[in-house]
């Protein structure tokens, strides 16, 4: 299966800040993160991606989509989530945020789905205690 041109950036952040979370349409980084990891690769249509979080606390996922629209996944209990296994998911057209509360059993694991087409995405994972109100992830009953 060929793959198109796309990349995958994981990025892992930590966040001491109390009163964030409006993601900016610049993109930039606030100042009391610490960037802890960059993972690059290429996934393609229909693929998913799989990242495992092994950080404690409550954590926060970004995930933009740069091209196509990517579907995030996440779950304390499913090895590989997916579109029918998941805890917590973000299917926005666009920015895709999930946080993920500190009670959850770790290791986490998420996963990224495009359905139809390839895509690039950066995607930005920040430990933080602020409170959360943008409302773009859902709970799987």
């Amino acid at each position: 299966m060929m793959l198109s041109c796309s990349t995958l950036v994981v990025v892992l952040l930590l966040s001491q800040a109390r009163g964030f979370l409006s993601p900016s349409e610049d993109d930039g980084i606030p100042e009391e993160w610490v960037l802890l990891h960059v993972v690059q690769g290429q996934i393609g249509a229909g693929n998913y991606s799989y990242l495992r979080l092994n950080h404690d606390g409550r954590i926060i996922l970004h995930m933009q989509s740069l091209k196509g629209d990517a579907d995030l996944y996440v779950s304390d209990k499913t090895l590989k989530p997916s579109f029918d296994t998941y805890k917590l998911q973000s299917a926005t057209c666009g920015h895709d945020v999930v946080v993920v509360p500190g009670d959850f059993v770790r290791p986490v694991d998420c996963s990224n789905l495009l359905p139809r087409e390839s895509f690039c995405f950066r995607f930005d994972k920040e430990e933080c205690g602020a409170s959360f109100s943008r409302g773009q992830h859902q709970t799987n009953k």
